[in-house]
């Protein structure tokens, strides 16, 4: 048997303690590929919406923004109990903080990109930039935090969002279940642009 042969089983049956040898694929991969993961990837989907502002062939500024109404929250509820393989009682305080905080306010992940680091500054006390939410003939101007979590956890929740882009929480001062029935519209406006996405009501 020769030494190349030798190693590389060697270093098959190492990494096999690990499961990278094995035919099953990692959990976390099998958590992506739940149908469960499946159907709440679909639902988060279904309340994502975004443009993107444009002049000639270069972009200003684009996004893309999930609404986090009681479809979303249990979506993402269901994903992170995959995921992280929640016991009992932390899916039952996860879901209690999340119905708290939709209780309070209307929150909206925004995935924001654009090409000058200078104008990336939606949440900074100078920004360039105003968020709005309307809502039948009520307009809601939104607060804008920076997300610090972590790119892979953010993947995994919003798909669509990659690292070339910033993720940023908008929240606006009127409780979820008030207004999660009706469509609404998302309106990101600046000196670069203004551009407005709708999301479809919550059933």
């Amino acid at each position: 048997m020769s030494k190349t042969l030798v190693t590389t089983i060697a270093s098959c049956l190492i990494l096999a303690v690990g499961g990278a040898c094995s035919s099953t694929p990692p959990l976390a991969e099998q958590a992506k590929n739940s149908p469960d993961v499946q159907a709440a990837d679909t639902e988060i989907e279904r309340f994502s919406d975004g443009d993107a502002q444009y002049v000639g062939f270069y972009n200003n500024f684009l996004y893309r923004a999930t609404i986090l109404n009681s479809n979303v929250r249990s979506a993402l509820l269901r994903k992170q109990n995959e995921f992280y393989q929640w016991d009992r009682d932390k899916f039952s305080g996860e879901r209690e903080k999340s119905d708290r905080n939709a209780g309070t306010e209307t929150t909206i992940f925004l995935s924001f990109f654009t090409p000058e680091r200078r104008n990336d500054n939606l949440s900074d006390a100078k920004s360039i930039w105003r968020v709005y939410l309307d809502a039948g003939d009520r307009r809601y101007q939104g607060k804008v935090k920076k997300l610090r979590t972590p790119l892979a956890e953010l993947v995994a929740l919003y798909p669509y969002h990659t690292r070339w882009n910033t993720a940023y929480e908008v929240t606006f001062p009127i409780p979820t279940p008030a207004i999660e029935t009706q469509a609404l519209k998302l309106t990101i406006t600046g000196p670069l642009g203004v551009k407005t996405v709708s999301f479809a009501a919550a059933r």
